[in-house]
């Protein structure tokens, strides 16, 4: 059986290598880590390859917004 993560990742030689020399720290609280490995874990993927993709994401709205834009709930849990 073929899985969401297996659908949507990449064969290193169909795209550019990543980055290493300076990888972006991303802190979370305990409960955000914990969201973050459990969400990567039930798709069958790296917690950094879930954080990545999260990451792109994120991006794709931000770029089509033009500003950062969190829901009135989102700001209220933090």
């Amino acid at each position: 059986m073929t899985t969401q993560a297996q659908l949507t990742r990449h064969h290193s030689a169909s795209v550019d290598r990543l980055v290493h020399e300076k990888p972006i720290a991303l802190r979370l609280d305990k409960q955000e880590l914990a969201d973050a490995h459990a969400q990567a874990k039930a798709q069958g993927r790296s917690s950094s390859n879930f954080a990545r993709l999260i990451h792109l994401m994120g991006m794709a709205q931000y770029k089509r917004l033009g500003r950062i834009e969190l829901p009135a709930a989102d700001m209220a849990s933090n």
